[in-house]
């Protein structure tokens, strides 16, 4: 493959669509490589696709990927790893890696004080940035010794792997009974170390906010703000549903204090969450990959992947001027979401039908490549058929089933 280098891009997602689709436009070409085959699988952007039978990180991947560089030409492309095991696992390898890649991604060094929250946490607290209440037990008897405010959640200083196990970021408790239990379940998933407990700030998707970030040795190059209305699932979600550009002056100062402190450079999203109790913005989590919406920024000025591309190459940066006003949508878990929040009472359908109208970001649907679209589609319901074969799929014949929930509305 001749001209400019390309990228190869780990994941297939929604996410690696808006990726393919911004470098693939300019006339940059690019691989996948994916372990399901997802919506960005089917792009007419991509000029080739590696099946990967095994978990998107280890020994073995960093194997295949150094093979593939010198089998198919592609020594020298840029490697964009979009899911948190394989940032984790770049990151870590960038010295094997980096021999045949150019790498977006900061080494472990740097990404490993943004992906563990303990040390994100301290940070952030280092750098005058507001943070949730938090405890760190040790134990189940320790947790009981805790004076911990409800309703509260139980997660890991890093999410990923139970997200891998539950599809799941935490599990809430409103009682110190239903807190043991989470903790309980929480350590038989993933075990103790790292596990954490937390205030749960008050609020629906109308307080959850984050900043989308370009920065270098802990300076933001570019940056914007906006709203994450809402997500999916509604309690702790997996990834946003709808989103919306809004400008958002406060969270600025706090984001580049954090992202200075940490000293990241790259791709960076910082989600906050507002606490109507003191009206203050308090960290949630650092993404040192692109994030879920960041199709929405190319429509507001502002094409991260295309950034990340010039800078690792040594060009000069596209200008990016920021309007806001857009929204995005990913239909396909929107409309769940905003049933169950209208099952809460805490979205009217009136007002759903009135979030359709404006400028909005299609997280998959594009008709100048449409096959995304269909191919997004048969593989939610593949996975939907897989799901309910599953022997653990019958109630009560998965550990899920002693996960506590939260009732009532947010």
């Amino acid at each position: 493959m001749d001209g400019q280098p390309g990228a190869l891009i780990l994941g297939s997602d929604f996410r690696a669509l808006a990726v393919v689709r911004s470098l693939g436009r300019r006339g940059i070409p690019t691989v996948l490589v994916d372990n399901l085959p997802r919506s960005a699988w089917f792009s007419r952007y991509v000029v080739a696709r590696h099946r990967w039978r095994g978990a998107m990180q280890g020994a073995p991947l960093v194997e295949h990927l150094v093979r593939l560089a010198h089998d198919r030409g592609l020594a020298g492309w840029l490697l964009y790893p979009l899911y948190d095991d394989a940032v984790e696992m770049v990151s870590r390898e960038a010295a094997t890696l980096s021999k045949v890649y150019r790498l977006t991604t900061p080494p472990w060094s740097s990404v490993r004080r943004a992906v563990d929250k303990r040390l994100a946490y301290e940070a952030a607290e280092l750098a005058s940035v507001p943070v949730p209440r938090t405890w760190h037990p040790t134990s189940l008897e320790e947790l009981k010794s805790l004076d911990v405010v409800f309703p509260a959640i139980i997660k890991p200083a890093n999410s990923a792997p139970l997200q891998s196990v539950s599809r799941r970021k935490a599990f809430p408790a409103s009682s110190s009974e239903e807190l043991a239990s989470a903790y309980e379940l929480a350590a038989e998933l993933v075990g103790t170390d790292g596990l954490m407990v937390q205030e749960l700030i008050p609020g629906g998707g109308s307080s959850q906010f984050s900043v989308a970030a370009f920065c270098r040795d802990g300076e933001v190059l570019v940056s914007m703000t906006a709203r994450r209305s809402r997500q999916y699932p509604v309690d702790f979600g997996l990834g946003s549903s709808f989103v919306e550009a809004i400008e958002v002056p406060q969270l600025q100062p706090l984001a580049a204090a954090l992202i200075a402190r940490l000293e990241l450079s790259g791709l960076v999203e910082v989600e906050f969450k507002r606490d109507s109790r003191d009206g203050r913005y308090k960290l949630l989590d650092v993404n040192v990959r692109v994030w879920g919406w960041h199709g929405l920024c190319m429509d507001c000025g502002v094409d991260f992947p295309y950034v990340q591309y010039c800078e690792t190459l040594g060009l000069p940066l596209p200008e990016s001027r920021v309007v806001y006003g857009h929204r995005w949508r990913r239909l396909l878990t929107d409309l769940p979401a905003a049933l169950t929040e209208m099952r809460q009472g805490t979205l009217s359908p009136i007002a759903y039908a009135k979030s359709f109208w404006g400028p909005t970001s299609r997280s998959v649907l594009d008709l100048h490549d449409p096959a995304p679209a269909a191919g997004d589609l048969s593989v939610a319901a593949w996975r939907v058929l897989a799901a309910v074969g599953r022997p653990g799929a019958r109630r009560g014949a998965s550990p899920l089933a002693k996960a506590p929930a939260m009732g009532g509305k947010r």
